[in-house]
């Protein structure tokens, strides 16, 4: 008992460190080649088990003056020069909320909520997010587990500059906050661009599907080893590795005592 109590409790501190890793990371993007864009690439080592990139964040409460009022801006969106990640300067770049039970084996709905009660995925209109844009000639979407209430969809997220950089952030605001139990909260979403050259009005560019999913009130490896699997999420190879040295770790510590 001692044994697996030394195991879990190096684990539970290793998933606790990789999950403070992975909240406040951004989802790099740029064109596949900004003289004549075909594809977006996203940067990324987290996926699911039918190949959709996984991004990981927590809600936070972000409202000194309302206590309990729960959201989060991350994961940003950012370009990254010094990896040939790039848009075109004037280019619209936004986000498009999808309905996951279409490009996705594992996902049920728009937000798509995971029940630690139940162990499962759920897709309820009493699961609801607000996504904030950062213009004033955008509606905010409001979205829950079965469709859209208002705004726009797509979210728009930032226009490419001078240099074709971009780095900003959508604020997911977790409606019902007083009622909104904790658990994990995942969109399935897709880049999309309206290229400045092409005039601005209608899309030319998707990327492929991925998750964004909020960690709300769990315990770190709990949503680890509970909520993302239930979204498809593949373990990492590093993080298999790592468990696995530190049980053979504490059993030779053991060997060696007796």
């Amino acid at each position: 008992m001692k044994l697996k109590g030394a195991v879990a409790a190096m684990a539970s501190a290793f998933f606790s460190f990789t999950m403070c890793q992975a909240q406040h990371s951004d989802v790099e993007f740029g064109y596949d080649n900004t003289a004549s864009p075909t594809a977006f690439v996203i940067e990324g080592n987290e996926f699911t088990f039918d190949g959709i990139q996984i991004f990981e964040a927590g809600m936070e409460e972000f409202d000194p003056f309302n206590p309990g009022d729960f959201g989060s801006d991350e994961p940003g969106f950012a370009t990254n020069a010094a990896e040939g990640l790039l848009v075109n300067s004037g280019d619209q770049i936004f986000l498009r909320i999808l309905d996951a039970s279409v490009h996705s084996a594992y996902g049920v709905g728009f937000v798509n909520y995971y029940n630690p009660n139940t162990d499962s995925l759920e897709a309820s209109a009493s699961r609801r997010l607000m996504a904030m844009q950062n213009s004033a000639s955008f509606d905010d979407l409001v979205i829950n587990g079965t469709g859209f209430e208002s705004g726009d969809n797509p979210v728009f997220i930032d226009f490419g500059d001078g240099t074709g950089n971009i780095h900003d952030h959508v604020f997911f605001d977790l409606l019902d906050d007083g009622t909104a139990p904790f658990g994990a909260y995942g969109l399935l979403v897709q880049l999309e661009s309206d290229f400045a050259s092409n005039g601005i009005g209608s899309t030319d560019l998707e990327s492929a599907p991925f998750w964004m999913i909020w960690n709300h009130g769990m315990a770190e490896n709990d949503f680890d080893s509970m909520a993302l699997p239930k979204f498809g999420a593949v373990p990492e190879p590093s993080s298999l590795l790592l468990l696995g040295s530190l049980a053979m770790g504490t059993l030779g510590f053991r060997r060696r005592r007796r």
